[in-house]
């Protein structure tokens, strides 16, 4: 019989863990390794358990070497017949642990239409399955498997797998977090893709760190702005050098905890010039560092005939209702008057100067002003 390994002998596996959620193919170091260490045909994570016609992500170490169409007639069963799978209708809460030859005989087993359409074309005859989840709604399984020529799991396999439970929910909180950090930046670029404002984000050192396909365009097709060593560069030395100290300032201003923003203009060709703002990225926590998103630069340079509200909430991440009042404070509008326009009380109103005075970083009303209308001109 088969024995597990000690407990003790998971650190190589915490790291792998840990180091997870970066990797492209997430956790596929850590499932390969799992895999070697418990001498077992593959493991495997399961994401969002199954639900009737919707298949989970399976994620497998050693990755399965089955051909494209065979995966997808498997994947399509596997989402009609999810819930005929007997391990995972065991695995419903925290630290929930199993192997499939607990919950089914062998005979059992074979009638089974998930085992004979699922687990037997992926050569899946022994399971241990453990149940694992986050705070922030992920949840699934972590499993390891063996085929009809090896082996069944033991107590001693559990162990190590409840050993490592809770570092795997803590990795897997740690993937949810990344996953919606980065599809809130997505849509926030997507939205500037939309509206055609060329953004830049970069960090402390002035690296480029992303840019949206508006951006991606301008560079292909303007001469006087391109992408060099992972920096933004104009072609014009006298301009180029204006952009680096409006990025050093706005780099400067970010680690002193205040904020900047600062445009200039320059020529494209003799009939079109691109406008150029640069602003410090307000941070959530002060326990950023420099290599992370410190500062973005704007530019226009495609068709960028916007209303001013738009714009202005674009270029300081407004809400509609307060682009609309920031636009009209800037046509010159007292607050008064613009809860009149707004069909607003005036104390309304004033709630919403705060909130606008806070996001852009100024502190006085004919300073907002003064911004919207120094921005605008650079952008619109």
């Amino acid at each position: 019989m088969r024995i597990g390994k000690p407990v003790a002998e998971v650190d190589e596996l915490v790291t792998l863990l840990y180091r997870g959620p970066l990797e492209p193919t997430p956790w596929l170091g850590f499932l390969e390794a799992l895999s070697r260490r418990m001498r077992c045909t593959r493991s495997a994570i399961t994401l969002r358990l199954s639900r009737q016609g919707t298949p989970p992500l399976i994620i497998w170490g050693p990755p399965l070497v089955i051909d494209e169409r065979k995966a997808r007639d498997i994947h399509a069963v596997h989402a009609e017949i999810g819930d005929l799978d007997p391990l995972r209708n065991a695995l419903t809460k925290a630290g929930d642990i199993f192997r499939l030859s607990e919950l089914i005989s062998r005979g059992d087993l074979r009638e089974n239409r998930f085992y004979r359409e699922i687990l037997q074309p992926y050569g899946i005859e022994y399971q241990l399955g453990m149940y694992i989840s986050e705070p922030g709604g992920w949840e699934g399984n972590v499993g390891l498997t063996n085929g009809p020529e090896e082996e069944d799991f033991t107590d001693d396999d559990k162990q190590v797998l409840l050993a490592l439970r809770p570092h795997l929910e803590q990795s897997l909180a740690l993937f949810s977090r990344m996953r919606r950090d980065e599809t809130e930046l997505q849509v926030m670029i997507d939205t500037l893709d939309r509206l055609t404002l060329c953004t830049f984000i970069l960090d402390g050192a002035g690296h480029i760190l992303r840019t949206n396909s508006a951006g991606r365009a301008l560079i292909k097709s303007s001469r006087a702005l391109r992408a060099a060593d992972n920096r933004l560069a104009l072609a014009s030395k006298t301009a180029n050098a204006q952009l680096q100290k409006l990025i050093g300032q706005a780099v400067s201003a970010r680690r002193d905890g205040g904020s900047f923003a600062e445009g200039l203009r320059v020529e494209a060709d003799s009939d079109r010039h691109l406008g150029v703002l640069v602003r410090t990225i307000e941070t959530p926590s002060r326990y950023d560092n420099e290599s992370g998103p410190t500062a973005v630069v704007y530019v226009s340079g495609l068709d960028n005939n916007q209303p001013l509200e738009r714009l202005v909430s674009q270029i300081f991440d407004l809400t509609p209702s307060e682009a609309h009042l920031a636009a009209l404070l800037a046509t010159g509008l007292s607050l008064a008057e613009a809860a009149t326009r707004l069909d607003l009380t005036e104390n309304t109103v004033r709630s919403y100067c705060k909130t606008i005075l806070s996001k852009t970083g100024v502190s006085r009303q004919a300073d907002l002003v003064r911004l919207i209308l120094r921005s605008v001109a650079v952008l619109g």
